[in-house]
């Protein structure tokens, strides 16, 4: 069983036990009911002229190898990653985030986000522009410390030149990319109609983690998460035809995506290209290119992490990309309140502290209902069991006999799960937050000792884990109870269950959990004593 089946069943098994907790132990009965684009300084033919466009004649290129092509490299250094390029093809070949290390470790690298060079144009049938010798408009290796422009220039075919124009702001991971096709010739020349961007994802490899890897665009509104086992054979493919905004690849943490300026509509296709390599196609409307004109698109390429206030930043609705699925409407308001508690708190650990007690002070007037009703029934429990021996042969009749004594006693019998029903969605999309969101990625607690280097993985040695299922325990205790002797004993092996659910949990989410029962035990000792 791997590591997304595991969490998928721990999941569910505490959901499942949430709800049991208050429904079998409580023994309740109810009755059934980047910047602005640039202006083009070229003009383009996008009607067919009278003579017929020729396609440009190159020599066929794979589209995207998988390995860094040869040719001489620039390498740009900027606060906040490392870009290289190469002239073989004109495409960054590497791009190193060096805010967002692989591992804790100290030796740890900046991660990096491509596994082949980008983009690529595809110039003819079956040719690419991967194989040309382009010339930079700089070279080696420089630093940057504020926005510039590199170009690459390339005779695809005689009379037909290629220029590639990267527009670099050190301050964002936002690239401004612009493609500029020019015809030198005397006749009509068809232009190019796609661009190409693969990454590598090998055959067999099984992805791991609980959050999607793999191809994404956003087609209109509508976010699509494509998933590999679809094209599993080289050569297979799927196509999306309609507005798409941006595509790109995508996993856990980070987003690599080319958006579309001109959002024509348009068709991108999912291909593997080989046993290694996935592609994708994003073809354009076709145009023609006049002689002595020339034809050029604008798009963006967004190379960076799936932070919430940097996607937000970028603008171009990327950050839809940070989708926590089914619990997404409560996930994201939840990352945005620790964002911005965050901010005054200076630690994530205090900062879960105060988002839980938060949430209990929102959730005490439903608490305190909850525990007044299990005091209710626990005083009318006598009434109940004579009534349920009294027409323990007619149900029917039990049941109203039931909902009688509720109605004159003005208690809810389900009173005392609902607290713990919503706490359940709250759980689940903290769960998210915690596996998903790059804020918390390699950030310790910070209030203790150093016990805790990453609160988006588990606790390594299983401290918080134990206390929370200690606190389970005097919850448990202190809770009223309505069943019989032989159910309250089956019921205490309910903190263990808790506590070898919550060891693989993330320890951000393992705090909540604790902090929260920690609460829980206070409001139940005031509500004891003022009820006794």
């Amino acid at each position: 069983m791997d590591e997304k089946q595991r969490t998928t069943l721990a999941l569910a098994l505490t959901a499942i036990i949430l709800i049991v907790w208050f429904v079998v132990f409580d023994q309740t009965r109810q009755p059934k009911e980047p910047a602005a684009t640039e202006q083009k300084t070229a003009q383009a033919q996008h009607s067919l002229p009278a003579r017929e466009a020729k396609p440009i004649s190159v020599a066929p290129v794979q589209a995207t190898p998988a390995v860094q092509a040869p040719g001489s490299s620039i390498v740009v250094d900027t606060p906040l990653y490392r870009a290289t390029f190469t002239t073989t093809g004109g495409c960054l070949t590497s791009f190193r985030l060096k805010k967002y290390l692989t591992t804790m470790k100290a030796d740890a690298q900046a991660e990096e986000l491509l596994t082949a060079p980008m983009p690529t144009l595809m110039l003819g049938a079956g040719a690419t522009d991967a194989g040309l010798a382009y010339e930079a408009s700089r070279q080696g290796r420089f630093s940057l410390d504020r926005s510039e422009a590199i170009e690459f220039r390339a005779e695809a075919a005689p009379g037909v030149t290629v220029r590639k124009i990267y527009s670099l702001d050190p301050n964002t991971y936002l690239l401004g990319y612009r493609t500029v096709v020019e015809n030198h010739t005397a006749s009509p020349m068809a232009a190019p109609t796609a661009v190409v961007f693969g990454s590598t994802y090998p055959l067999g490899k099984k992805l791991e983690g609980y959050a999607f890897q793999g191809p994404v665009l956003l087609n209109g509104k509508h976010l699509e998460e494509f998933k590999l086992d679809k094209v599993k054979k080289p050569d297979s493919f799927r196509e999306f035809t309609g507005a798409v905004q941006w595509f790109g690849y995508e996993d856990k943490y980070f987003l690599q995506a080319i958006i579309n300026m001109d959002a024509p509509e348009t068709t991108l296709m999912v291909k593997r290209a080989s046993e290694r390599t996935v592609e994708l196609h994003y073809k354009t409307a076709p145009a023609s290119i006049q002689p002595g004109a020339a034809l050029s698109r604008d798009s963006l390429i967004f190379l960076g992490p799936k932070e919430i206030k940097t996607l937000k930043s970028a603008g171009h609705n990327l950050f839809k990309a940070l989708d926590f699925g089914f619990f997404d409407i409560i996930a994201k308001p939840l990352l945005i309140s620790m964002n911005w508690i965050y901010r005054y708190a200076g630690s994530y650990g205090w900062t879960i502290i105060i988002l839980t007690v938060i949430i209990k002070i929102l959730l005490y007037p439903l608490t305190l209902k909850s525990f007044t009703s299990m005091k209710e029934l626990q005083k009318i429990q006598p009434l109940m069991k004579e009534i349920q021996q009294q027409y323990k042969d007619d149900k029917q009749k039990m049941n109203q006999e039931l909902m009688r004594l509720y109605q004159e006693h003005k208690i809810n019998p389900m009173g005392g799960c609902l607290p713990m029903l919503l706490q359940i969605p709250i759980l689940f999309a903290l769960y998210k937050v915690f596996y998903q969101a790059i804020e918390l990625r390699h950030t310790p607690f910070h209030i203790v000792g150093t016990w805790l280097p990453d609160l988006s993985a588990a606790d390594p040695y299983w401290i918080t884990p134990i206390l929370m299922g200690a606190t389970q325990f005097v919850m448990q205790k202190m809770t009223p109870t309505t069943g019989d002797p032989m159910q309250q004993k089956v019921m205490l092996i309910m903190p263990v269950v808790f506590t070898a659910l919550f060891i693989n949990f993330p320890s951000g989410l393992v705090i909540y959990w604790l902090v929260s029962n920690i609460l829980s035990i206070v409001q139940q000792a005031y509500i004891n004593r003022k009820h006794a």
